[in-house]
């Protein structure tokens, strides 16, 4: 879907600056007195309007930038709801990429089971038209890609998402929350809930970041 967007962008831009340059160019072609600039339609203004208000930047994009520096990073994983997690540090340098737009997390910890020591990447971004937040995730222990959209609930503390991730056990797309929060010492507390063998949803993850 981004793909396409993104095509659709580009021909937008495309479509866009040629009519500009041809509009400059048969403005060249006519004498001082011909050259008044055209009326405007009302729809045309109505759809710059939107467009506008659609790619700039608002308080929601400040909060993410508020985000943004190096951070370690507590992992705590479950296999097993009943057994103790298992632990690992890493490092997550986030920084705001496409002036401002979107939030990007680069990951980075040791290897687990003999792997090649881990790597993921993530954006988290906010979409003015749909007044949602949206994240993926993807990192090089899988080829797919996790997407979530979210907002605050109601008591504007916890940042919620849910969405899907690839299972390679399951081999398909299963549901995923994570829940969001910042406890009394500033850390950053994430916490991710998937279904468990029940098929009823247990944590299988904590993320705890600590800003450096």
């Amino acid at each position: 879907m981004r793909a396409h967007l993104t095509v659709f962008a580009a021909c937008f831009s495309l479509l866009l600056s040629s009519e500009l340059l041809s509009s400059a160019a048969v403005a060249g072609e006519k004498t001082a007195s011909e050259t008044a600039a055209p009326a405007v339609s009302a729809e045309h203004n109505a759809m710059m309007q939107a467009w506008t208000k659609a790619a700039t930047p608002g308080p929601e994009h400040e909060q993410l930038a508020g985000l943004a520096g190096t951070w370690s990073v507590t992992t705590k994983m479950w296999m097993d709801p009943t057994k103790p997690p298992e632990v690992n540090e890493g490092t997550a340098v986030r920084t705001m990429i496409l002036e401002g737009h979107v939030l990007e997390e680069r990951f980075s910890g040791p290897s687990m089971g003999g792997a090649p020591p881990f790597n993921g990447l993530g954006h988290t971004g906010y979409d003015n038209v749909t007044g949602q937040y949206w994240s993926t995730w993807t990192d090089n222990m899988m080829t797919g890609v996790a997407v979530l959209y979210g907002n605050w609930d109601d008591t504007g503390q916890v940042w919620v998402f849910e969405g899907k991730a690839p299972d390679p056990m399951a081999g398909k797309l299963i549901p995923m929350r994570i829940e969001s929060r910042t406890d009394e010492s500033g850390r950053e507390v994430n916490e991710f809930y998937q279904p468990g063998p029940d098929g009823q949803p247990f944590k299988t993850m904590e993320l705890i970041y600590e800003r450096q």
